[in-house]
């Protein structure tokens, strides 16, 4: 029977997109989630069988949503993995579970704007949409791993940036220029 190590089952979660923290595998370890045979030392880790894994995976990327979900554009062009991971995100979200929020200033969208070339109307318009987009005094757009909820869409986040703000209101920009 082949058995992973805590390192090697992160490595077929992530694969799957299931999860990149260590910490929450062993948490789910430690709280039963997954099943593991805990360490005899504090030197041994945990251990995991394959089959038990398998079971963890396999319950978290049902084959049958695919099915279900047909019509979902990312099933129809084959990306089963992106499929997997947005029913998961929209799943996180509707329990309120987001990572953080950004405040948005005027000035972050202007810096935005003129770095991208882009009209002071559509600045504006952007800027209309966002205030327009929050129940707070100060604009605030949540995120959660790798894309962020704004008016009922998931929008991926924009990798070429290093900050997360920039990631946001750069994909952000798009996305209305997209529209």
């Amino acid at each position: 029977m082949i058995q992973y190590n805590v390192e090697q089952a992160l490595e077929k979660l992530k694969q799957y997109k299931i999860t990149n923290n260590k910490e929450s595998l062993r948490r789910w370890l430690r709280n039963g989630t997954l099943k593991g045979i805990p360490p005899t030392s504090r030197k041994k880790g945990w251990k995991i069988n394959e089959s038990d894994l398998w079971e963890f995976i396999k319950e978290r990327v049902p084959e049958e949503s695919l099915i279900k979900n047909n019509t979902t554009n990312v099933a129809k062009n084959g990306d089963y993995r992106e499929f997997v991971r947005s029913e998961m995100w929209w799943e996180l979200v509707r329990k309120n579970l987001f990572e953080g929020a950004i405040e948005v200033k005027r000035k972050d969208i202007q810096l935005c704007i003129e770095q991208l070339n882009y009209t002071k109307d559509f600045e504006d318009h952007l800027w209309d949409q966002i205030n327009e987009h929050t129940w707070q005094a100060t604009p605030r757009i949540f995120y959660l791993h790798d894309a962020f909820l704004f008016r009922s869409h998931r929008i991926k986040m924009n990798t070429d940036c290093i900050e997360i703000k920039e990631q946001i209101l750069f994909s952000l920009i798009n996305h209305f220029v997209d529209d």
